[in-house]
């Protein structure tokens, strides 16, 4: 009795054939998962940085009250110190004498000025300085004794009467426009800051933008001069994410590209915006440089704050 194993060798060669493919997509796998090529590499080690904006005193002041404390949010506008200001009798005083310059040259300018314009001929000159040197030459010789005291003065009279007979044309010019605006602008300046100075009554400090207080200065009795820090703001709606890279993770990344992201478990999206050599005192064995790479925080996600505990980065190939 014959045997047809045909269809046993048929199943058997199946079986073969879908077993040594798996192993080889397996082996596959395994070899691009150690050579970091699946397609995809996560970065754990991300930080999101903040535009930082610092408050200095714009002039002396004393700090009467802080309402804010390091880690509060505040809003555009809000109320951060409550100060008084402060100013010498010698700030005053010069305050003053600025508002009242500024005053008179907006008056000159708005009245017209008078301007003397000469009439003078090439041949008058020549004559009116002819004139002079002769003066002056009678005037040495009087002085050595060499001629009278009449003649001398009859030189003096001679130059005088030159002078004279030049004449001069006087014209009366219009105030500029534009000369006028720019003197209101000064005086403005000068009056209101003159009624800064003079307006010593407590006032408050307000926020310019909207973020974080990352750091108070101050304390309530502190005064102040003039650029002294008072607080550092960071502004949440300007922010980024960086993270530093291998130079083997690096060559991976590129700008433009779409970057994954989590943030306290929440998923959004940004784009490589720089990538930056990272400048250390010191290159490991191997020669390798880190780089810094610079990842967007779209507007809609920009208040996402500040207690971040840990951004996952997802950079797909």
């Amino acid at each position: 009795m014959e045997i047809d194993i045909t269809n046993f060798l048929k199943k058997r060669a199946l079986l073969f054939f879908v077993v040594f493919l798996i192993f080889i997509l397996f082996i596959s796998f395994l070899l691009l998962r150690g050579t970091g090529r699946t397609g995809e590499s996560t970065i754990s080690n991300a930080r999101l940085v903040f535009e930082q904006q610092s408050i200095q005193a714009p002039h002396p002041l004393l700090v009467q009250d802080v309402h804010i404390t390091e880690g509060d949010s505040v809003q555009q506008g809000e109320a951060l110190l409550s100060i008084q200001n402060i100013v010498s009798d010698e700030e005053l005083l010069r305050l003053q004498k600025n508002a009242d310059l500024a005053r008179m040259n907006l008056a000159q300018i708005q009245s017209g000025f008078i301007d003397t314009l000469s009439n003078q001929s090439p041949d008058a000159q020549e004559e009116l300085e002819a004139a002079r040197r002769r003066m002056e030459r009678m005037n040495e010789l009087y002085e050595m004794g060499a001629v009278s005291a009449a003649k001398r003065n009859e030189a003096a009279a001679a130059y005088e009467q030159e002078k004279a007979a030049l004449g001069s044309v006087q014209a009366v010019r219009r105030a500029d426009p534009k000369a006028v605006q720019v003197a209101e602008e000064q005086l403005k300046k000068a009056e209101l800051a003159l009624e800064k100075a003079r307006n010593t009554g407590i006032t408050e400090l307000y926020a310019q933008r909207t973020g974080i207080i990352s750091k108070v200065s101050v304390k309530a009795g502190d005064i102040l001069a003039a650029g002294d820090d008072i607080l550092a703001l960071n502004i949440t709606d300007h922010c980024w994410i960086e993270a530093r890279l291998s130079e083997e993770e690096a060559r991976r990344v590129y700008l433009g590209q779409i970057v994954r992201y989590e943030i306290n478990g929440l998923h959004f999206e940004g784009t490589v915006e720089e990538i930056t050599d990272i400048v250390t005192e010191q290159v490991d064995d191997n020669g390798a440089v880190e780089k810094c790479v610079r990842i967007s925080v779209p507007q809609e996600n920009a208040s996402i704050g500040e207690s971040i505990s840990d951004i996952i980065l997802h950079f797909s190939s």
